[in-house]
């Protein structure tokens, strides 16, 4: 099968070989070496963080029954969340029940193997992130109010979820990963790589939070990290 949605797990020192050859970007990326050992490499197709995202958190609890439990009560309230927020079951149904399924398969398989072949089903895994991209919508539409104030071009938060979050080439940006590291309770430590800064940023969601997942923003896209002590 070709894992051309999420990659395997390959050496970090591939990866800056491969993406570090302009020079405002190779110093930057040299220094993740100190911290991570190891990158998952996501189709860039506008849906590279949903989808990361997804398949590195359930990753993260393979072997952790008292977690796993905790995500699927999650993923069940979730349903409610959903119809709150005005989507119809007959619209999110069938993509909740996909992402339910992948909690099955943390849960009584636990195999990284299986669990990576599910990912790069596309019909599963496109089901999966069209339910992150659902769950999103819905928490920000719930807490219009507070997201408006952030929200570029007066646009409202309703227009923003229809064009901005819920179509699935649209790509991620800092409001859609605060609100769906809220809605999944998802400790998040993402490290921004650009071509102004001397250094790596980092920003840790929700903040002070202690991380589960790990994953590198460079032009536009996001990557899977793995930290030394996880190898």
């Amino acid at each position: 099968m070709a894992y051309d949605l999420v990659s395997d797990k390959y050496d970090i020192a591939r990866y800056i070989e491969e993406h570090g050859n302009e020079p405002s970007y190779q110093q930057k990326l040299k220094g993740l070496q100190d911290h991570y050992c190891a990158v998952r490499w996501i189709c860039a197709d506008g849906s590279c963080f949903y989808r990361g995202l997804g398949f590195a958190f359930l990753e993260s609890l393979l072997g952790k029954p008292q977690d796993l439990i905790r995500l699927r009560d999650r993923v069940t309230q979730s349903r409610y969340d959903l119809l709150a927020a005005g989507f119809p079951e007959d619209v999110f149904g069938h993509y909740y029940d996909t992402f339910l399924r992948l909690v099955d398969v943390a849960e009584t398989d636990g195999s990284i193997h299986n669990l990576l072949r599910a990912f790069n089903h596309h019909e599963v895994s496109d089901s999966a992130v069209r339910y992150l991209r659902l769950l999103t919508s819905a928490f920000l539409r719930s807490r219009a109010d507070f997201y408006q104030p952030f929200i570029e071009d007066a646009k409202r938060v309703e227009d923003f979820c229809a064009q901005n979050v819920e179509p699935m080439t649209s790509v991620c940006d800092h409001i859609q990963i605060a609100a769906l590291t809220q809605a999944l309770d998802i400790p998040l430590k993402l490290e921004y790589v650009d071509s102004m800064d001397r250094a790596i940023n980092e920003h840790i969601f929700p903040e002070g939070s202690s991380p589960y997942v790990y994953m590198l923003y460079k032009q536009n896209h996001y990557t899977l990290l793995y930290r030394k002590e996880e190898m």
